[in-house]
């Protein structure tokens, strides 16, 4: 974050109309050279049109053509490091005689087609100004690949894929369960907590958390699976029936990040005869993103599998084909004999939790993942990695699976 404490306005931004105030002039400020994936003319519905180009080490966005009276004013001073943007803007407040201003700081980020920014704070007017810019020109493939991207890919390659090479429907053993699952040969996996937690560190910045398998789709990247055995003992079901989807519901929207604007019940917690709970849920973002999350809970004789499945998901989603795959899966997930869920003896130690806590420990927005990122970035590689890897990149088609 930008100390403003620092900062000169006239530095960031400028009243004074410089810059270019047709589309024509302002692609002329950009045609022929090497373009950062930020550069460039953007749109936006209450500024209109913008242009962002470098010059002297920063990144400049000028007003171009729009409805404000700021057309070919400097409106924003961008700063890159590493892969990350700050932004400081001019903020204006209409007066009667006129107009005041005052300068803000934040974060923008970029994916393909669009740019979003994210103030640090407030208008004076305390109104959130986060907006959405969408690519006018050039197109993504006149763009250069940025060198940090290509690390990234470097590193994801590094990683300890499973099924990648040898493709193959088999089954894998879940660490320390005493059961195992069913892997396609359309999907590829990490085994243990250090291998997820590079994967996730690369593609999210942060560790995951507690995982014993992670699955990808290979075909289409439309959804990740994460695999977590719990030895707590037996989990009693005796309560099932007093538990409330509602009250549920409710404790986790209070515990809701500041990035999620919603949640809501897809499909609420049901048990299956085969002892496992399944429930589904739909969160929205602030980014205006809607992402799909499937949890199954398997049950066996000293613990159980929890899985989290993540769809990346939009209005014309079908949700229920998405609830089959995830429900499919577990009907695949079994324990073996003598550590069934059914092959309880008095004398085994029973969890602390019966099966509401365990759902209320389960059901949490510390878990839920965004896919997003991981979808922007398997992008890139589809654009610009070579033939060598054609094996892991196949065409964006979740309708084959």
């Amino acid at each position: 974050m930008i100390n403003l404490s620092d900062v000169k306005s006239d530095e960031f931004w400028s009243n004074t109309i410089g810059g270019p105030t047709t589309k024509e002039q302002a692609i002329k400020l950009l045609e022929g050279k090497n373009l950062d994936p930020i550069e460039g003319l953007w749109y936006e519905e209450e500024i209109g049109t913008i242009v962002i180009f470098e010059e002297n080490d920063v990144f400049k966005m000028y007003i171009v053509e729009g409805p404000t009276e700021f057309n070919g004013t400097w409106e924003a001073t961008i700063i890159k490091t590493g892969s990350e943007y700050d932004f400081l803007s001019r903020i204006w407040y209409n007066q009667v005689d006129g107009y005041t201003y005052s300068t803000q700081t934040g974060v923008l980020e970029i994916f393909d087609d669009y740019f979003l920014t994210k103030y640090d704070s407030l208008s004076d007017g305390g109104v959130n100004m986060d907006s959405k810019y969408t690519r006018v020109w050039p197109s993504e493939e006149k763009l250069v690949k940025d060198d940090n991207q290509s690390d990234r890919e470097k590193k994801f390659y590094e990683l300890n894929w499973f099924n990648l090479d040898d493709p193959k429907n088999h089954w894998v053993e879940i660490e320390n369960s005493n059961s195992e699952v069913n892997i396609l040969k359309t999907e590829i996996y990490l085994k243990g907590q250090n291998e997820i937690d590079k994967y996730e560190n690369l593609l999210f910045g942060n560790d995951a958390l507690e995982n014993n398998l992670l699955i990808l789709d290979n075909e289409s990247y439309d959804y990740s699976i994460y695999v977590n055995y719990i030895n707590s003992g037996y989990v009693s079901i005796d309560n099932w029936k007093s538990i409330s989807a509602e009250k549920i519901m409710q404790e986790l929207k209070a515990t809701a990040k500041k990035d999620v604007t919603d949640v809501k019940w897809v499909f609420k917690p049901e048990i299956s005869d085969k002892n496992y709970i399944s429930y589904s849920y739909e969160t929205n973002w602030i980014d205006r993103d809607k992402t799909f999350e499937t949890k199954i809970i398997s049950l066996g004789r000293q613990g159980y599998n929890e899985v989290l499945f993540v769809f990346n998901y939009d209005d014309d989603s079908d949700s229920k084909e998405f609830r089959e795959i995830a429900i499919e899966f577990a009907e695949t997930m079994s324990f073996k004999e003598g550590f069934r869920y059914e092959d309880f003896k008095p004398g085994d130690k029973v969890a602390s939790k019966g099966i509401e806590g365990l759902l209320a420990d389960s059901f949490g927005l510390e878990s839920i993942v965004k896919l997003s990122n991981f979808r922007e970035f398997l992008n890139l590689i589809t654009n610009y990695t070579s033939i060598t890897f054609y094996p892991i990149i196949s065409i964006f088609n979740f309708n084959s699976k």
